[in-house]
């Protein structure tokens, strides 16, 4: 008799169970509330800065998100590899899944990752914001104010020589090799013989390569670099923004765009808008994707979201994820003109 009781609670717990999850219970795949069954969230990020641009966009988000998702996030900078890596074994519910920028797929087609991390390997979620202040500086005591001078003087110098510090495999090489193929188009090889790369990595390492004189010109940007370009600021560590590569001009600055001084790539003018988006398990459950999208949307258009990323000149954009795939493709096929043309970096390195 106690053993019939024990097999008939059982089961009568598993219906109840089931029941329960038939009529919208706490699974994940049956929410349908705009929230997610999941305690907490992890947010890989393809960087191990915590002062960057990825790191501050994915605080942001995450904190706006976090709350209509029921859940908590954990930005967690761990780097391209190691996030990549973590991504493969993620589980499908959402726990963990990542935050980067356009270097997701320019590190694929550059080499600095493998074919196996190329967008179409996983679920592209929705772009959550635009960082515009993406930027070229030099020294403010530099002979030529913009990146198409820099190019001329080198034509009007023959004898000199400019290094640009650059990160290999990303959106500071794109950039760069945007500028080489211009210049090189423009003034010949010889001016393109002799600009320089100078390989490095972090921000930090850039603005000291230029603060020590082993660089001419740096890639930054206007929330990394704004600081040290304003009046008052030591001579011997103050910049000045030589162009920004971004579409157009960013409010409150007076940084000509790439586009404004006649730098073209194939008959074109270079654009570059380096774009921040979630990428998610392929496997990824669909309800947590719907979730989180409807929760990017609603973000995007508050405005204290908009303020604080307006605070270091980054601006929000929303591309759904059921469009996101799509855009960033086409935007990869764009650049690989740029990409299969430019000189390799060990051709070109100081």
């Amino acid at each position: 008799m106690k053993k019939l009781l024990f097999v008939l609670a059982a089961g009568l717990l598993v219906l109840t169970t089931a029941c329960g999850n038939q009529a919208g219970g706490t699974d994940a795949e049956t929410r349908n509330d705009g929230t997610v069954d999941l305690s907490r969230v992890r947010v890989l990020i393809g960087s191990t800065s915590t002062g960057g641009d990825t790191y501050q966009i994915a605080d942001l988000i995450s904190r706006n998100v976090e709350e209509p998702l029921d859940t908590n996030i954990k930005v967690d900078a761990v780097g391209s590899e190691r996030a990549f890596n973590e991504l493969t074994k993620a589980k499908s519910d959402g726990s963990e899944v990542m935050f980067f920028h356009d270097m997701a797929y320019l590190g694929v087609e550059y080499g600095s990752f493998g074919d196996e991390h190329e967008l179409e390997n996983w679920k592209i979620g929705p772009v959550v914001a635009t960082n515009p202040g993406n930027a070229f500086l030099a020294k403010a005591d530099a002979p030529y104010n913009t990146m198409a001078e820099s190019a001329q003087w080198l034509k009007d110098n023959p004898d000199e020589m400019i290094t640009v510090a650059i990160e290999a495999g990303g959106v500071s090489q794109i950039g760069f090799d945007g500028y080489y193929l211009w210049a090189k188009e423009e003034f010949g090889q010889d001016v393109a013989d002799r600009i320089k790369v100078y390989v490095t990595g972090s921000q930090k390492d850039k603005d000291q390569a230029l603060w020590d004189g082993n660089v001419d010109i740096i890639h930054g940007s206007i929330g990394a670099n704004n600081e040290y370009t304003k009046d008052g600021v030591e001579e011997k560590i103050k910049m000045k923004f030589l162009g920004l590569t971004a579409g157009e001009r960013v409010d409150g600055y007076d940084i000509p765009t790439f586009a404004e001084q006649g730098i073209k790539v194939d008959g074109k003018e270079f654009i570059f808008d380096k774009e921040f988006f979630f990428i998610l398990p392929k496997d990824i459950d669909e309800h947590f994707v719907d979730a989180l999208d409807q929760a990017v949307a609603a973000a995007v258009e508050n405005e204290n979201y908009q303020n604080d990323l307006l605070k270091n000149a980054y601006v929000a954009n929303y591309v759904s994820a059921e469009e996101a795939e799509e855009y960033l493709l086409e935007k990869r096929e764009t650049l690989r003109y740029i990409i299969s043309n430019a000189p390799s970096l060990d051709d070109i390195a100081l």
